[in-house]
């Protein structure tokens, strides 16, 4: 059940941001969640740069494609993210990967860095906070 597919087909069905702001989850293990964002009409603002609130979604949503194969809890909720914008984001596609911090029982941490595929530049880091279900 917790294949790359089903986690991907999950993510696209209970996301509508997802589709939205044409994400996709590249990578969902126990040890890394990674998404890539890809070309799209919402995702850039007058100038060209990324959006933070793109940037912003792409953090939170790898975060849940680590938690789901490390704890398999589609029931996990965003308790807190905080990103810090390092530069403007200008090229596309853009790689969000999120590592553990800390798997409590009731809470989990991770930290999100987003860079440019083509460049490898880091245009910003985040630091997610899910609080876990109690049915877990």
């Amino acid at each position: 059940m917790w294949t790359l597919d089903h986690i991907r087909q999950h993510i696209e069905q209970g996301l509508p941001l997802v589709p939205l702001f044409n994400i996709d989850v590249i990578e969902a293990s126990a040890e890394r969640g990674a998404v890539r964002l890809r070309e799209g009409e919402h995702v850039t603002r007058p100038g060209g740069s990324i959006a933070g609130p793109v940037q912003f979604a792409l953090a939170d949503v790898a975060t849940y494609a680590l938690i789901l194969p490390a704890r398999r809890d589609e029931a996990a909720v965003t308790v807190d993210l905080t990103i810090n914008f390092l530069r403007p984001a200008m090229c596309l596609p853009l790689v969000a990967v999120a590592t553990t911090l800390r798997g409590g029982r009731r809470l989990f941490t991770a930290e999100v860095r987003i860079t440019e595929e083509s460049t490898g530049r880091l245009v910003s880091q985040a630091t997610t906070t899910y609080a876990l279900s109690a049915a877990v």
